[in-house]
């Protein structure tokens, strides 16, 4: 049987998570059991899509930055997450590059190459709508996974199926942190 393909837009996850719950820290987050309770077993690949910080030496806030993201590469891959990383373009913010083109590309790949049997996209972006329905042509179910307080009506439309996390289930995958 064919793995299920589990694919974290990390901004995304993370802004959805954190609406969901503020105090919520993703650095020592149980993506393995989260992804349990979205695809309802064990049998995935995991990925995790994100913009890479580059530190900069005269800047603080990058180097906290890059820090803090390192522990998150490192504490994914220990859970067998593999990390696919973009890049981040600071002009007065960061923005993020890359990231829904490497999605994007896996989805389709994913599909012609017939990798997966279900996808699971935890992303809220609409770019991403062209792959979804080339993969779909293809014969794979696209599942979108969205937060409840936060749902894109055009990936629910546009998707096989919708899963939402919500609340309960972050705070599920939590882990307590030590004061």
């Amino acid at each position: 049987m064919k793995k299920d393909l589990v694919i974290f837009d990390g901004s995304n996850f993370y802004h959805g998570a954190k609406q969901l719950s503020l105090r919520t820290h993703l650095i020592d987050f149980d993506y393995e059991k989260l992804v349990k309770l979205i695809a309802g077993g064990d049998n995935c690949s995991i990925e995790y899509c994100v913009g890479e910080i580059r530190q900069n030496k005269r800047d603080i806030k990058s180097q906290t930055l890059y820090a803090n993201q390192q522990s998150l590469f490192y504490h994914l891959e220990q859970q067998g997450v593999v990390v696919k990383k973009g890049y981040m373009l600071r002009h007065l913010q960061y923005h993020e590059k890359g990231v829904d083109v490497q999605i994007a590309i896996d989805i389709v790949r994913g599909a012609l190459k017939n990798e997966y049997s279900r996808c699971f996209l935890v992303s809220s972006d609409t770019d991403i709508i062209p792959a979804i329905l080339d993969a779909q042509k293809a014969g794979k179910k696209i599942i979108y996974v969205g937060f409840d307080k936060s749902i894109s009506r055009a990936l629910k439309a546009n998707c096989s199926e919708t899963v939402l996390i919500t609340k309960q289930m972050i705070l599920e995958c939590a882990k307590k942190r030590k004061k």
